[in-house]
C-alpha cells in the first residue's frame, strides 16, 4: 500500500472538514470562563478536545466497519485502506494525548475527560442506533468541550458573571450539535435501515425527524441569544451581530429540509449538513470573542471557514456518497434545483 493512499485514508478519517469546531469550542469554554488566559492553558483548551474528536473519528470508524461495508464501502476501512486494528490505534493513541493533557490540568479536567470519552464510545457502540438518545448524547460532546475548556483556565471561587453565560451556552451546543448529528441521519438513512440501526428518521420518519431538527435548532439559537444578554454589555454587540449570521446560515441550512421532509434526496441532506458544520465554526468563534475579543475571533474564524469550506468542497461528498456517485449526485441536485426554481 503505498504511503500516499495511507495518508489519504488517515486525513478521510480526519474529516478535516470537521476538525476545527470543536478545539474552538474548547477555546470558547476558556475565553469565557474568568481564570488565567495563560497561552499554555487555552492551548490546552484547544488540543484537548481536539485530540479526543480524533479519537472518536478513529473509534467511531472501527464501529462502524460493518455498516459500512454494507452502505459505504468506499471509506478507510472497508475499502482495506486503512486497516482496523491501525484505526484502533490511532484512536487509543488520540485518547492518550487526550489523557495526558487531562491529567496535568488536574482532577476536574480529568474527570471531564473521562466523560467525553465514556461518551463517544457509548455512542459510538451502542447508541448511535438507539434514536433521540444517540443524538443527545453525542451533541452533549460539544457542550462537555467548553465544560473542559472553562475547567481548563479555572473558575473563579464564589459567584461568577461567568457561571450563567456557561450555562446558557452549554445548551447552545448541546442543541446544535445534536441537530447536527440527526442531519446526518437524515443522509444515512437507506444504510442505516439496511444495517439495523434505529436512527430517528427510521423510526419515527423524515417529517417527524425534520420537525425535531428545527425545533433544536430553534433552542441553539434562544439559548446563545440568552448567553448573549447575560455577557458583559462591553463585548456583546460583536457576539450578537455574529449570532445573526448563526441565524442566518442556520434558515439557508434548514429549509431545503422542510420544503423536502415528504422525499428528502440524500444531496439535500448532505447540503444542509454542510451548512450547519460551517455555521457552528461561527457560532463557536462568537463565544471566543466574547471572552478574548473580536480582533481574536477574526483571526480565528476566517482562516478555519475558509479551510472548512474548502476541505469539504474537496473531499465530503466523495467521502459520504462515494467517488462513484458523488458527481452525479451533486449534478442532479442542481438539475432538480433549477427546475424548483421560479
Amino acid at each position: 500500500m503505498s504511503a500516499a493512499r495511507t495518508l489519504r485514508a488517515h486525513l478521510e478519517t480526519w474529516r478535516p472538514y470537521t476538525l476545527w469546531y470543536v478545539g474552538l469550542v474548547g477555546l470558547g469554554g476558556a475565553a469565557v470562563a474568568a481564570g488565567p488566559h495563560h497561552p499554555w492553558r487555552l492551548l490546552s483548551a484547544w488540543a484537548a478536545p481536539t485530540a479526543g474528536w480524533l479519537g472518536g473519528h478513529y473509534l467511531g470508524d472501527w464501529f462502524d466497519r460493518e455498516l459500512d461495508a454494507g452502505s459505504k464501502p468506499h471509506r478507510p476501512i472497508p475499502s482495506d485502506r486503512l486497516r482496523a486494528r491501525t484505526a484502533v490505534a490511532c484512536g487509543c493513541a488520540c485518547f492518550a494525548v487526550l489523557a495526558v493533557l487531562a491529567a496535568a490540568g488536574g482532577w476536574r479536567t480529568t474527570a471531564v475527560a473521562l466523560l467525553a470519552g465514556f461518551g463517544i464510545v457509548a455512542y459510538s457502540r451502542w447508541l448511535k442506533a438507539r434514536g433521540i438518545a444517540g443524538n443527545l448524547v453525542r451533541g452533549a460532546l460539544g457542550a462537555v468541550a467548553l465544560l473542559y475548556g472553562a475547567l481548563a483556565v479555572g473558575l473563579a471561587p464564589g459567584p461568577s458573571s461567568a457561571l450563567p453565560v456557561l450555562l446558557a451556552l452549554t445548551v447552545a451546543f448541546w442543541a446544535h450539535d445534536a441537530m447536527s448529528n440527526l442531519v446526518g441521519a437524515l443522509r444515512d438513512i437507506d444504510g442505516d435501515r439496511a444495517g439495523g440501526y434505529e436512527t430517528l428518521p427510521v423510526r419515527r420518519g423524515v417529517p417527524f425527524a425534520v420537525r425535531t431538527v428545527v425545533a433544536l435548532h430553534a433552542v441553539t439559537i434562544g439559548a446563545a441569544l440568552t448567553a448573549g444578554l447575560l455577557a458583559d454589555p462591553d463585548v456583546r454587540a460583536a457576539y450578537l451581530v455574529t449570532l445573526l449570521v448563526v441565524a442566518v446560515a442556520g434558515v439557508a441550512a434548514l429549509a431545503p429540509l422542510v420544503t423536502r421532509r415528504a422525499g428528502m434526496p440524500v444531496v439535500v441532506a448532505l447540503r444542509a449538513h454542510s451548512v450547519l458544520v460551517v455555521e457552528r465554526v461561527v457560532l463557536a468563534s462568537a463565544v471566543v470573542g466574547l471572552g478574548l475579543g473580536v480582533a481574536v475571533q477574526l483571526a480565528l474564524v476566517l482562516p478555519m471557514v475558509a479551510l472548512t469550506w474548502w476541505a469539504q468542497r474537496g473531499m465530503r461528498a466523495r467521502h459520504e456518497l462515494g467517488p462513484a456517485t458523488a458527481g452525479l449526485a451533486l449534478a442532479t441536485h442542481r438539475r432538480v434545483s433549477l427546475e424548483d426554481a421560479p
